[in-house]
């Protein structure tokens, strides 16, 4: 059956398209994520209503990179070979997606080695770093940092990847690069980098306060 998909010449024998116009499909998984994220705020007052604007932005970016991370990714990683002849909501938003990258249909080994570890890895360790934020655990930079070392890195190689297959992969038309790529990639290069920068900080502040009080003994 004829595809979308680039290069055109792949071969995609349980391909069917998609059942609904694909802006449904991002339609329903952005309204459950607001509702995870509604849920997320609600708990978070409860558990520490004094929780600062910054950190509570962090919290709910943890919640809702769990969420992708275990929800859709995890469904990529259990449904990837048959993912092109799937019909639901979730298959609908990776066979759009497949539009900037055309290996998510193909059980790919670097695409599925990377969303393997960011699934079943980062995202319960995501959980635990947002739980660590609201009680205040002295863990919390710690895996705030490590976190975003881990989804740094793994954007990176991915981008990479593209980069060195020539890209190959993506339909030609510019809204694939710039949005489907480029705007729905780009959160998990920029916000790990802001939150490494910021738990590298107060990891050093709390060394030199270390150090300081130990020479003054």
């Amino acid at each position: 059956m004829a595809h979308p998909y680039y290069p055109t010449s792949l071969a995609l024998p349980l391909y069917t398209p998609a059942g609904w116009p694909s802006h449904w499909a991002y339609i329903a998984f952005g309204l459950a994520l607001a509702a995870v994220l509604g849920a997320a705020a609600v708990v978070a007052y409860q558990v520490r209503p004094a929780l600062g604007r910054c950190e509570r932005l962090i919290f709910l970016w943890f919640i809702l990179s769990a969420t992708i991370h275990l929800v859709l990714e995890g469904y990529y990683v259990v449904y990837h070979a048959s993912l092109a002849g799937r019909a639901s909501v979730l298959a609908e938003l990776w066979k759009e997606y497949a539009r900037a990258d055309s290996r998510y249909l193909t059980s790919d080994g670097a695409v599925l080695g990377i969303e393997a570890l960011t699934a079943f890895v980062e995202g319960p360790a995501l959980l635990g770093a947002a739980y660590a934020l609201a009680v205040r655990s002295p863990h919390r930079h710690l895996l705030q940092l490590t976190i975003s070392l881990g989804q740094l890195y793994g954007s990176l190689v991915y981008l990479f990847t593209m980069w060195y297959d020539d890209w190959r992969y993506m339909s030609p038309h510019p809204y694939y690069f710039y949005v489907t790529f480029a705007a729905m990639n780009s959160p998990w290069v920029i916000v790990p980098v802001l939150l490494m920068t910021q738990s590298w900080r107060a990891l050093s502040r709390a060394v030199a306060t270390i150090t300081a009080v130990r020479k003054s003994a």
